[in-house]
C-alpha cells in the first residue's frame, strides 16, 4: 500500500493519466464514472480513450434526467462503453471515479460531475484512495456495500445493475478482509436507507462550518444540522451571487449571535460540498456529493430523497477558505435562489441492449398505452425507423432485430388523455464490444513519455526524443517492406474493428496512443484542447492512503464557464464550460538555439531520401506540430528565415509524392486533420511572400500553393484548431483563423486571378475588376511600380492581354500591357508612352524603380491623349472589347 501524495490531484483525469505512465505497465480492468450530470461528449475525449485504450471495461452512468449531450456528438456509447442511466424519486446524485486494475485500484469521492465544469473549471471536493499491490481499504469495502444494495434502491437496466453487481463482488472479493479502521473515519456514507443526518454524530460541538453551491429555499437542511450538532459557533460559508439561498430563511435557521457569514470571492464556481464540525481538538468533515438540502442530508433515498455519497473523516484540516469577508449573520440580505425548471422526460428509458437474440429495451415505470420504439444509426433528424411497441404494462421488451451496437434509441407513447411523451436518447449496449481488451503490448513505441513542454526546456529530455524517434523508425521499417510499409497504428487498429466492431478513427487514435504516449497523441491529432486544471497547491490528508482535495487553483486565465444551480432536491442545472483556447509554450531563451537545432533534425526523421515515409502519419502530425509551436514560441529570430525550409519538408511528409499504405487507408478523421495542418502550413509558409513572386520566399510559397492547393481547399479551421495560436511571445509566428480561413477560400475559388487579387489585398490594396479594367486602391507613393507589377501579375493568365490601372488618393497611372509592348499612362501628365520589354526583362522589374527617366525599351516619342491610342494601345483595347471613347471616359470621369 502507498501513500497518497495528493498535491499532484487536479481531477478524476490525472488518475487515467498517472495510470497509463505506470512502470510496470499494470493492466487496467475496469474503470466506473458516476455522476448527476454527464457529459457524454467531453467523457469521450478526455476520458474514455484513455480507460479503453489502458484495456478497460468502462462503464458511465448518470441521472436519466441530465444528460447534457446531442445524441449526433456521442460516437462510442454502447459499442466503446456501457452508457446507463439511473432514476429515483430525487436525484441520482452520487460523483464516483472507479479504476480496478490487476493489483492496484483507485477511488474518488467528491462533489464534481463527469463533465469540463466538474472536471475542470468548478472548485471541487474529492475525497482519493489509492491502494497498491493487491492492499485492500476500507472506503473500497464500504464501495462494494453501497455498490451490492444500489439496483434494490434506484431503478436501473437490468444489465447496468448486472455491472455494477460484478464490481462490487470484485471489490468485494479484494476487499473483504479490509482493516475497518477507526470507528469516526475515513467512512464511507449512502442514503439509501437511512438519511446523511441521521449517521452523523450528535452534538453538543464547538464550530460548525458549511458550504455547498445550494441551500434549499426553506433552509430545513440548515436548521435540521443545528439541531443535531448543537454548534456554539457557525460560519457558513457563501458567494453571494452565486451560491442558491433565501437570506431570510438562512437566518432564521441559524438565528443567533454566535453565527457568522463569510462571503467567498467569486472568481470561480466553488462547487464542493461540506459539513465540518470541531469537539475539542479534534475536527471531522462530511464531503461528497450532498448539498445542504432537506433532500440530499435529511431523507433517504428509500423515502424519496436523493441518493448521495459522502465521506465521513477525522483529524483534518480546515476546508472553508480563509479568505473572504466575514460579517455577522444579520448583514445577509437578498434571495438568489435560481428558478428550476426540470427539463426530464416524464417517460424514461432506462436502456438498450444487443446480443444474439436481438434488442432489449428496458423501461423505469410502465405505461398504460403502448410505448414505440424507434432506433437510429446516430440520433440525426430524419434518420428515426419504428422498430416496435413495448406492450402496456410492461416495462420490458425484445425484438429480433440485427446487432446494431452503438445505435440511438428512443421511445415515445400517446397517453390516455392524448398528450405524447418522449424519452431521452440511449444507446445501444453491446455487452461484446464493450469488454475488456487483453492486446499484447508488442509493437513498437517510444521508450519514454514526453510532453511538449519538456522537450522544449529538457535538453537531455530532446535527445532522448530524437534517439526514440530514429528508433522507431527502424523499427517501423522493419515491420514490412518499404513498398508495403503499414504502420502498427494502422494494423492495430485493423485488428481491433475487426475484433471488436469499435470505432476505426478510435481504434486508430488508441493505438497511436499506445505507440508514442497520450500527450503527443494528444498533439498529433489535435485531441488534447480540452484545458484541464493543474495539481493544487492546497492539500487536505485523512489517512495515509485517502485524501480529499481542495482545489483552489484559480482556472486559467481567459477562461470562461457556468454552472447553475440546483433545486431544492439538489437538481443541479448544469451547463457545459468553454474551455479557453490553445496556448504557445514557453521556451527558456537558453533552450531557443538548441531548439532551432532540434526541430528540423525531428523532421529528417519522417522521410527516406526517395521521398517515402519513413515514420507513422501520427509521428509525422506529432512533428509538425512541435514546429507550429516552436514558431509560436518565437524560437527563430526576426530575420532568420531558416524555419521555412523545415516548413516545406514537413509539408511533403505530410503529402508525400508516393504515399505509403498508411497514408492511403487512414480513417477520415485522419485525412481531414492532415488537410487542416496542411492549410496551417502553408499560411505560416505565405507570410511575408506571395503566391507569384520570384523572392526566395515566394518561391517556397509558391510550390507549396502548386502541390497542396487542393488539400487546403478541402481543409477545416477547426480541425487544427490547436494550432492557431495566439502571438504572445516576441518574436512569434502564428497563423491566425481568418488567415487560415482567407487562405482556404482562396484554395476553393476557381478564379485564375485569386492568387494575384489575395497578393495585393496583403499589401493592403483593393481589387476591382469590370467591363475590362483592372482598379487597384491603396495607400503607396508612386502608382507606377504598384501598376506595372499588377499588369505582370494579371497578365499571366490574360495573354491577349490587361489594362489595369492603379490609384492612390490624387495620383494614378494606368498600363495596357500584351507582351511585348507595354503602354503607359502616369497622371496628371497625359500622354502615352510605349516600351517593349523582352524576357528576361519584365514590367515589374523593368519600372520597379519607379523613375520613367530611366526605363529602357521606350518605343518612339510619347503620343498626346488627342491623338488617338498608340498601336499597342489600340490592340489591347480591341481584345479586351474597349473602344478608346470609353477609356478615356472611364480613367478621366473623376479626374476632369
Amino acid at each position: 500500500m502507498s501513500a497518497a501524495r495528493h498535491t499532484r490531484f487536479a481531477s478524476p483525469v490525472t488518475l487515467l493519466r498517472e495510470w497509463a505512465e505506470r512502470s510496470d505497465r499494470q493492466a487496467l480492468h475496469d474503470v466506473l464514472f458516476l455522476g448527476f450530470t454527464v457529459d457524454l461528449p467531453f467523457l469521450e475525449k478526455v476520458a474514455i480513450p484513455v480507460a479503453r485504450g489502458l484495456g478497460a471495461r468502462t462503464a458511465v452512468i448518470g441521472d436519466a434526467a441530465q444528460g447534457l449531450y446531442d445524441p449526433v456528438d456521442v460516437r462510442l456509447a454502447g459499442r466503446g462503453y456501457l452508457h446507463g442511466l439511473a432514476r429515483c424519486q430525487g436525484a441520482f446524485h452520487p460523483k464516483v471515479v472507479l479504476l480496478i486494475g490487476e493489483h492496484a485500484c483507485r477511488l474518488a469521492v467528491g462533489s464534481g460531475n463527469p463533465t469540463l465544469s466538474g472536471w475542470g473549471a468548478n472548485d471541487e471536493l474529492w475525497t482519493v484512495v489509492e491502494t497498491e499491490d493487491d492492499a485492500s481499504h476500507a472506503l473500497l469495502a464500504d464501495l462494494a456495500d453501497w455498490l451490492e444494495q444500489l439496483p434494490a434502491a434506484v431503478d436501473l437496466a437490468p444489465w447496468s445493475s448486472s455491472h455494477l453487481a460484478e464490481l462490487a463482488a470484485l471489490l468485494t472479493e479484494r476487499h473483504v478482509n479490509a482493516p475497518a479502521g477507526p470507528q469516526d473515519g475515513p467512512r464511507l456514507l449512502h442514503n439509501l436507507h437511512r438519511s446523511l443526518l441521521d449517521q452523523l454524530p450528535s452534538g453538543p460541538v464547538e464550530d460548525l462550518q458549511a458550504h455547498a453551491p445550494f441551500i434549499d429555499p426553506e433552509a430545513h437542511a440548515l436548521r435540521a444540522l443545528v439541531d443535531r450538532l448543537a454548534p456554539r459557533h457557525i460560519i457558513l460559508g457563501l458567494q453571494p451571487h452565486w451560491s442558491s439561498y433565501d437570506a431570510d430563511t438562512v437566518k432564521a435557521a441559524l438565528d443567533g449571535p454566535s453565527t457568522r457569514i463569510r462571503l467567498l470571492d467569486e472568481t470561480r464556481m466553488r462547487h464542493g460540498k461540506f459539513i465540518e464540525w470541531r469537539t475539542g481538538d479534534r475536527r471531522h468533515a462530511l464531503t461528497g456529493s450532498p448539498n445542504l438540502t432537506r433532500a440530499a442530508l435529511c431523507t433517504s433515498t428509500g423515502k424519496g430523497g436523493n441518493c448521495e455519497l459522502a465521506v465521513l473523516t477525522a483529524d483534518t484540516q480546515p476546508l472553508l477558505p480563509e479568505e473572504g469577508h466575514t460579517t455577522a449573520l444579520t448583514t445577509l440580505k437578498g434571495r438568489t435562489i435560481r428558478p428550476f425548471t426540470s427539463v426530464g422526460p416524464s417517460l424514461v428509458l432506462l436502456g438498450a441492449k444487443t446480443d444474439s437474440e436481438g434488442l432489449h429495451v428496458s423501461l423505469a415505470r410502465s405505461e398504460s398505452t403502448p410505448v414505440v420504439i424507434s432506433t437510429s444509426p446516430d440520433g440525426s433528424p430524419g434518420s428515426w425507423t419504428k422498430t416496435g411497441s413495448i406492450p402496456a404494462q410492461r416495462t420490458e421488451c425484445s425484438f429480433p432485430v440485427p446487432e446494431v451496437p452503438g445505435a440511438a434509441v428512443r421511445a415515445t407513447c400517446r397517453r390516455a388523455d392524448g398528450s405524447t411523451a418522449e424519452s431521452a436518447v440511449v444507446f445501444v449496449y453491446s455487452p461484446v464490444h464493450c469488454e475488456r481488451r487483453h492486446t499484447v503490448d508488442t509493437g513498437p513505441r517510444l521508450r519514454y513519455d514526453y510532453t511538449a513542454q519538456t522537450l522544449f526546456a529538457d535538453e537531455r529530455a530532446a535527445r532522448r526524443f530524437e534517439n526514440d524517434l530514429l528508433r522507431l523508425r527502424e523499427l517501423t521499417a522493419g515491420t514490412s517492406g518499404s513498398s508495403a510499409r503499414v504502420s502498427p497504428a494502422q494494423r492495430g487498429a485493423e485488428a481491433e474493428v475487426a475484433v471488436s466492431g469499435v470505432d476505426r478513427w478510435d481504434a486508430y487514435v488508441a493505438e497511436c496512443r499506445r505507440m508514442i504516449g497520450a500527450p503527443l497523441t494528444g498533439l498529433a491529432f489535435g485531441t488534447a484542447q480540452v484545458a484541464l486544471p493543474q495539481p493544487p497547491t492546497s492539500r487536505w490528508i485523512v489517512s495515509a492512503v485517502a485524501g480529499a482535495l481542495a482545489d483552489d487553483e484559480s482556472y486559467e486565465d481567459g477562461e470562461s464557464y457556468e454552472d447553475g444551480a440546483e433545486d431544492e432536491n439538489g437538481a443541479e442545472d448544469e451547463d457545459p464550460v468553454t474551455a479557453g483556447g490553445p496556448a504557445a509554450p514557453q521556451v527558456p531563451p537558453e533552450q531557443r538555439a538548441r531548439c532551432r537545432v532540434w526541430a528540423p533534425r525531428w523532421a529528417a526523421t519522417l522521410v527516406d531520401p526517395d521521398g517515402r515515409p519513413a515514420q507513422p502519419l501520427s509521428v509525422r502530425l506529432l512533428v509538425a506540430n512541435l514546429y507550429v509551436q516552436l514558431l509560436a514560441a518565437g524560437v527563430w529570430d526576426d530575420h532568420d528565415h531558416s524555419w521555412r525550409d523545415g516548413l516545406s519538408g514537413l509539408l511533403d511528409a505530410l503529402t508525400p509524392k508516393e504515399p505509403g499504405p498508411e497514408d492511403q487507408r487512414t480513417p477520415p478523421e485522419t485525412r481531414r486533420r492532415v488537410d487542416a495542418v496542411v492549410a496551417v502550413l502553408t499560411t505560416l509558409l505565405s507570410q511575408d511572400a506571395t503566391f507569384t513572386g520570384g523572392g526566395e520566399h515566394d518561391v517556397l510559397a509558391a510550390r507549396a500553393w502548386r502541390r497542396y492547393r487542393e488539400r487546403v481547399a478541402r481543409a477545416e479551421p477547426a480541425q487544427a484548431e490547436d494550432l492557431l495560436l495566439p502571438p504572445e511571445q516576441a518574436l512569434a509566428r502564428t497563423a491566425s483563423w481568418s488567415e487560415v480561413e482567407r487562405l482556404i477560400t482562396l484554395a476553393q475559388e476557381n478564379d485564375p486571378d485569386a492568387e494575384t487579387i489575395e497578393e495585393f489585398s496583403r499589401s493592403g490594396w483593393a481589387t476591382t475588376h469590370g467591363d475590362g479594367l483592372w482598379e487597384i486602391k491603396g495607400s503607396f507613393g508612386n502608382p507606377v511600380p504598384v501598376v506595372t507589377r499588377a499588369a505582370e501579375r494579371l497578365g499571366r493568365h490574360h495573354t491577349n492581354g490587361v489594362l489595369v490601372r492603379a490609384r492612390s488618393r490624387n495620383r494614378w497611372a494606368f498600363v495596357a500591357w500584351a507582351a511585348p509592348y507595354l503602354v503607359l499612362l502616369n497622371f496628371p501628365a497625359r500622354v502615352w508612352s510605349t516600351y517593349r520589354i523582352r524576357p528576361p526583362a519584365t514590367p515589374a522589374s523593368r519600372f520597379s524603380g519607379g523613375d520613367l527617366s530611366a526605363v529602357p525599351g521606350r518605343v518612339g516619342a510619347p503620343t498626346p491623349l488627342g491623338a488617338g491610342p498608340p498601336e499597342a494601345l489600340r490592340n489591347t483595347l480591341g481584345e479586351v472589347g474597349l473602344t478608346y471613347p470609353e477609356l478615356i471616359e472611364r480613367l478621366f470621369r473623376e479626374d476632369t
